[in-house]
């Protein structure tokens, strides 16, 4: 046989070998081309291969055939499959349900995180969005070393936000992401105290967490840091009710003259100083406000009961407007 007969031989060979299996594929796309009924999410834990993968898209509908899906894979040389969560849209062929595979293209959930929670609040967040670990994550032993958090306690280092999560992430790994993104805003902020500033970081953080607590209003945030500031340079009691509610165990909302008399580490009304630890977890703003307090002579300051407050600077102008403000009596001004 001739090379030019061989020549022409190959090439036929090959013609024909594409033309089959073009009509192979064909054949077997449409068979398993029938449309999702409705939109379909499909979670893929680690480890799972091809096989297991085209076996769960058959049971739930997402494709007809196992079996030819592998093939489809196979001659598309589909590769490695991301674990996580994934959405099939109504209409989508095989070919489209290999790519978005392929692709790793997992569903992204938000999960919103206010400012102001305590540690077991954002917890309890989590555990409502069924964050895989949640349940047990306040459990865990050695988590703040785990977490390596310089500090007695967690609270205070859960930055509230908005975060992105998969379902292959577990509530470790969203904290984690909180606890570093708390520990570099906050180291950020520190950085640009005056030279005057005395207190810690960590003493920032815990006045931070006491400024967010104590108003929802963003102007009054630097005022009321000055108020602190100035209690604590005079070395006065800061006597501020939610740093009392965060130590009552099964706090019923009632904040009573026993609570404020009785002491705990957190009473501020028995106790000089800050607390030993943060009672919320605040945002950027507030430990910004902790840092750069505004400067006044005020020393008290009382809610008007809309959500902001009246400041004052001595206590019998404090205690006029408690009584107007608090006991709802005649506001008289104080000369």
């Amino acid at each position: 046989m001739s090379r030019k007969t061989v020549l022409i031989s190959a090439i036929a060979t090959v013609i024909l070998a594409g033309v089959a299996l073009s009509v192979v594929y064909l054949q077997f796309s449409r068979f398993i081309a029938e449309p999702i009924l409705q939109p379909v999410n499909i979670i893929i834990p680690n480890g799972w291969g091809l096989g297991r993968i085209s076996h769960e898209l058959e049971q739930k509908r997402v494709i007809s055939s196992a079996r030819w899906f592998r093939l489809l894979a196979k001659i598309k040389k589909g590769g490695f499959v991301k674990a996580g969560e994934y959405h099939f849209l109504v209409g989508q062929t095989p070919v489209d349900v290999l790519a978005v595979l392929n692709a790793g293209h997992v569903v992204q959930h938000r999960l919103s995180f206010p400012e102001g929670l305590t540690v077991k609040e954002m917890v309890a967040i989590m555990q409502k969005a069924g964050l895989p670990g949640s349940k047990e994550i306040l459990n865990l032993p050695h988590l703040i070393e785990k977490l390596n958090v310089q500090a007695p306690s967690l609270e205070g280092w859960f930055f509230p936000d908005t975060y992105q999560f998969t379902r292959s992430d577990t509530a470790l790994d969203l904290i984690t992401r909180m606890v570093v993104r708390s520990q570099k805003i906050l180291a950020k902020e520190w950085a640009g105290r005056v030279p005057e500033y005395k207190l810690s970081s960590y003493e920032t953080l815990i006045l931070a967490s006491i400024i967010e607590k104590e108003t929802g209003v963003p102007s009054e945030r630097a005022l009321i840091s000055g108020v602190f500031h100035n209690r604590l340079r005079k070395k006065m009691k800061l006597q501020t009710d939610p740093t009392v509610i965060y130590g009552i165990a099964n706090f019923d909302g009632n904040i009573t003259r026993e609570h404020l008399q009785t002491p705990t580490p957190y009473n501020t009304y028995t106790i000089r100083g800050l607390p030993p630890t943060p009672i919320s977890n605040p945002g950027q703003e507030a430990i910004h406000a902790a840092v750069h307090p505004q400067a006044s002579s005020y020393l008290y300051f009382v809610a008007r009961g809309d959500g902001s407050h009246v400041f004052s600077r001595t206590f019998r102008e404090h205690n006029s407007n408690v009584d107007c403000y608090q006991r709802k009596k005649a506001c008289k001004k104080v000369k």
